[in-house]
């Protein structure tokens, strides 16, 4: 990590001489054209990009169309951690990383990984905007980045080959994860055999064998047609996932007063949208797939939420995260 971070710092000293560069041999003022740019690992039809829609709605409204917002998604701008270092080198502006993948870069956040951590939405909101969100946006703020605001990244269930009645069914099947340790962790807990694929590889591996099915929520699923070679959905919704809309704090303090006062406010409403967004179309979709062939599968839950306590007990390893968990569950 060390040796990472000395390679961030090294890229970024080039990165601000080039600018600084720049800077010098530009005639007109950076106010009046200033564009911030956005990436995302989503498509154009996900959440996501509906929130960076409304982000930049928002902004050049509340600066009257002289701050804009270009949007880049399907990793344009690289994956998720390449994106994120993107803003400590200060060659993108806004990312929208999940938020296991931030934890790389702030420990704290590793909280909102475990698995059934929120009874609905509606609790998850509540922490996220909450005395929790505030103390995580602090804990990210100390480690160079600005919190605008939480996005959700969907409900999570599991795809398969072959049916899923049961925690049983799961045994020795390969499911592929994110790259996020509680997650990877989860899985195994839940007798599986976790495998942290990229997701770009997913499609692929699915259809090879290679592995046995995913976790996924209805969202992606449908968007990247894995129901083509996953055509079983268990509905367990192990997990809720939190996404981070970040800029670099220095990026940040670097606006003026009034836009980042625009950009707060963007942050806000998107967030607020993005959720909403979601909620819909997790709704909808679910009548789609059903449509399309999709078989839904209903496992008891109990099995799952009991594996989970090893999850815990592994990952709750600090005092400041057992405080973060205790608020969590005073707001069930």
């Amino acid at each position: 990590m060390r040796q990472r971070l000395r390679e961030i710092i090294m890229k970024k000293s080039i990165a601000v001489g080039i600018i600084a560069l720049t800077s010098i041999y530009s005639t007109s003022s950076w106010a009046e054209s200033l564009v911030l740019r956005a990436g995302h690992s989503a498509n154009l039809s996900e959440p996501y990009q509906k929130g960076l829609e409304k982000f930049a709605e928002v902004v050049e409204r509340e600066t009257n169309g002289e701050v804009t917002v270009q949007i880049f998604p399907n990793n344009q701008l690289g994956n998720e951690r390449e994106m994120i270092e993107g803003l400590l080198l200060g060659t993108l502006d806004i990312a929208v990383p999940t938020n296991g993948v931030l934890t790389n870069f702030v420990s704290e956040l590793s909280i909102f990984d475990l698995p059934f951590l929120f009874d609905d939405r509606q609790h998850m909101y509540r922490v996220m905007d909450g005395e929790v969100g505030e103390r995580l946006a602090g804990s990210m703020q100390d480690n160079g980045f600005k919190l605008l605001g939480f996005y959700e990244a969907g409900v999570r269930h599991i795809v398969t080959q072959e049916p899923v009645n049961s925690i049983e069914d799961l045994e020795r099947q390969s499911i592929r994860t994110m790259q996020i340790p509680a997650h990877v962790a989860s899985f195994n807990a839940f007798g599986a055999n976790a495998s942290p694929l990229a997701y770009s590889e997913l499609y692929a591996a699915l259809e090879s064998g290679v592995v046995d099915g995913a976790e996924a929520a209805f969202t992606n699923y449908q968007a990247q047609r894995f129901y083509e070679v996953a055509p079983y959905l268990a509905e367990v919704s192990w997990t809720t996932l939190v996404a981070d809309l970040i800029m670099s704090e220095e990026r940040f303090q670097s606006l003026p007063e009034d836009v980042q006062q625009a950009v707060m406010i963007a942050g806000k409403e998107s967030a607020q949208y993005e959720r909403q967004v979601y909620a819909e179309m997790d709704a909808r979709i679910r009548e789609e797939l059903l449509s399309a062939g999709v078989e839904f599968t209903q496992p008891e839950i109990e099995p799952f939420r009991e594996r989970s306590q090893a999850v815990y007990s592994e990952f709750v390893d600090t005092d400041q995260k057992q405080e973060l968990l205790n608020v969590i569950e005073q707001l069930r």
